[in-house]
């Protein structure tokens, strides 16, 4: 093989070093990009490099026509060149805006071979999120462990954000080990880049703690944490400020908390992002919830489906989840049983390409629950139940559990509503969800009314009434009227 380079051009030789470089993903437009040489005199190269059959044109393109020779030709390049022509070739993908899993994979392996360890990391985080945006979660988990450890050779401001941006990749790609030691990490490494003036990795890495934190039910610290991912942008530039205001809105309406607060950041949010022309999936979701909450109901379907498309766009796979998720919860909540089936199929397809997460196990709860309505079988519920409570979503538990046992009480199966509920409740409580709460309390009403159970529909009839003042959505409390007048009747008589 010596003797065949040797008969090669200066340039043609100089060429195949790149293509070594290239090597398994010989392409010969980002081989023209590397070289700075013209098409011609790299076609006369590739010519030259084919007839001493080093390279030939097969199937799957242009390669060297042995992997021998490759690693041969690579190994001829001295170490320090050969660790600025990898840069060089990872700098130019990391430009690039191909979306495909190969442009991560090329990114990744060039960028590891560089020498430069922040180049490394950035590019563990950038093919991380394009294999999220495809569902190879595996892979995005093997590559941000991998640049979480390549930052560990970086020290202050850009370790502390790499590493942000890495427990990003992390939290999309699989469940959490130990959920209340990630929480506090990341809120160590928020305040890390606060004090280094990293205002946006800062705010990313209260968000990320808050959205753990509301994951598990501690809601209280999810708010906290939310309200403080707004404040540290407050001197930020303005798309980072959006992105906080935006973001903390969408917390406190899921969170059913300070909701007049959210309304006020929420409009600042989008007078700001009209001003700039930007938009971000957390502007329609944050809309789209407080208008469900408020049951301005065509608002929140326009508003969710927009938060859809662009979290679709951006590649935000779990955004567009839960904007489908929303839209479901709509149908189910007007009755629309149909088009909520229809819904779920996308969501079982979603969230089985999703981390294991409580995604998929409510998909396949939901998809049961509608089977229940329209057919009258809970058996696909009941089989689906176990998993999503091994899944720890008490949010989407108890929501699940309320909606059964609505539909136990229209079948008349008070003792099913009522087991069924209680759970809810207790869901519900240690959330501090008022919503839910009414809605459990307003099935075990009714349910006891059924059983004979007079105490027990006075005490949960109460309960009902007592939750005047807290936080519940509108719609909730136009299902529970009827029991609310009946207790206004009975107190007249």
């Amino acid at each position: 093989m010596d003797a065949s380079l040797a008969r090669l051009t200066p340039t043609a030789r100089e060429v195949l070093h790149w293509a070594s470089v290239l090597t398994p993903r010989l392409d010969p437009g980002l081989l023209g990009r590397v070289t700075d040489l013209d098409a011609g005199r790299i076609g006369e190269a590739l010519e030259a490099a084919e007839r001493l059959q080093l390279l030939h044109a097969g199937e799957r393109g242009l390669g060297f026509c042995d992997e021998r020779i490759a690693r041969r030709v690579h190994d001829g390049i001295s170490p320090a060149r050969r660790q600025l022509m990898h840069r060089h070739v990872a700098e130019l993908l990391a430009r690039d805006k191909a979306l495909d899993l190969e442009h991560a994979a090329d990114l990744a392996h060039h960028a590891q071979l560089s020498g430069d360890p922040y180049l490394a990391t950035r590019a563990m985080v950038t093919a991380g999120r394009l294999c999220l945006r495809f569902f190879a979660n595996e892979e995005a988990l093997r590559l941000a462990y991998k640049g979480s450890a390549m930052a560990e050779r970086l020290s202050g401001a850009r370790r502390i954000c790499l590493m942000l941006e890495l427990r990003e990749v992390m939290l999309s790609a699989a469940p959490l080990e130990d959920w209340e030691a990630t929480a506090g990490e990341l809120v160590t490494l928020a305040e890390q880049a606060l004090e280094h003036g990293a205002l946006a990795h800062a705010r990313l890495g209260y968000h990320l703690a808050s959205h753990v934190r509301w994951a598990h039910g501690q809601w209280a610290d999810a708010r906290e944490e939310a309200l403080q991912s707004e404040r540290v942008t407050r001197s930020a530039d303005d798309s980072e400020q959006i992105v906080a205001m935006a973001e903390t809105a969408k917390c406190l309406a899921m969170l059913e908390r300070d909701l007049e607060q959210a309304r006020e950041m929420l409009a600042d949010a989008w007078a700001l992002a009209a001003q700039r022309r930007l938009s971000h999936p957390a502007l329609p979701m944050a809309q789209g919830l407080l208008a469900w909450h408020g049951n301005r109901v065509d608002e929140a379907d326009a508003r969710f489906k927009e938060a859809r498309t662009l979290c679709k766009a951006s590649g935000d796979r779990l955004g567009e989840f839960q904007a489908n998720e929303y839209l479901m919860m709509m149908d189910v909540e007007h009755d629309r049983f149909d088009a909520a089936q229809s819904r779920c199929r996308l969501l079982v397809e979603l969230g089985g390409k999703l981390r294991d997460g409580s995604e998929a196990p409510f998909a396949l709860a939901a998809r049961g629950l509608c089977h229940y309505a329209l057919t009258d079988d809970a058996t696909l519920l009941a089989e689906a139940l176990d998993p999503l409570r091994a899944a720890d979503a008490k949010h989407r538990l108890s929501w699940m559990l309320n909606r059964a046992a609505r539909l136990d009480l229209q079948r008349n199966r008070p003792a099913a509503a009522i087991t069924h509920a209680r759970e809810a409740l207790a869901h519900a409580q240690a959330l501090e969800r008022a919503t839910g709460q009414l809605l459990a309390h307003h099935v075990l009403a009714q349910a006891h009314r059924v059983t004979g159970d007079a105490a027990a529909h006075q005490y949960h009839a109460a309960a009902v009434a007592a939750l005047e003042q807290a936080p519940v959505a509108r719609w909730a409390w136009q299902r529970a009227a009827d029991l609310l007048d009946d207790r206004e009747a009975e107190e007249e008589s």
